[in-house]
């Protein structure tokens, strides 16, 4: 039976390859990883805030705009207004931005698509299974973490005698 040892050490060394394919080292040369999950966030979303963007990506304002700056300088990324609150400010991929994104998907669909074609059906089915569970531990992992930092950001009263 497989120990937890085991699994780092499949984990550790194949993650160059699972998350580093060499398609990816030329997008790593152009911008950060925070700028690129920062786009396939929008993607995914089609258009969103910046209080939206900051809350998902759980980056502070000051940095959340940061990034967009950069990548409305880089063309990847254009800001508009609200259709209905013309006050708010929403941000959505350019043309450029929905080219590189479509460049994205059809790197990461043929990674998943090997991955995919490499199972059966009952593997794909304990796959999603496992993937449910580890997401859902991370996900308590960050509710912990989250409550931690808002115990430790109360305002304490200190009684003065």
């Amino acid at each position: 039976m497989y120990q937890y040892e085991d699994l780092f050490g499949l984990v550790f060394d194949n993650l160059k390859r699972i998350v580093f394919p060499e398609e990816w080292l030329a997008i790593d040369i152009e911008m950060s990883k925070q700028e690129l999950f920062t786009i396939m966030m929008i993607d995914r979303f089609g258009e969103i805030t910046m209080s939206q963007l900051s809350e998902h990506m759980n980056f502070p304002m000051s940095t959340a705009t940061g990034i967009i700056d950069r990548l409305v300088k880089k063309g990847y990324l254009q800001r508009g207004r609200n259709e209905s609150d013309r006050r708010i400010v929403v941000i959505a991929l350019s043309d450029k931005g929905r080219a590189f994104m479509q460049h994205i998907r059809t790197i990461v669909s043929e990674y998943i698509r090997k991955a995919y074609d490499a199972l059966d059906e009952e593997e794909r089915q304990y796959l999603f299974k496992i993937f449910n569970k580890i997401s859902a531990a991370f996900q308590q992992i960050k509710a912990d973490n989250d409550k931690d930092k808002d115990e430790k950001n109360l305002v304490r009263k200190i009684e003065i005698e």
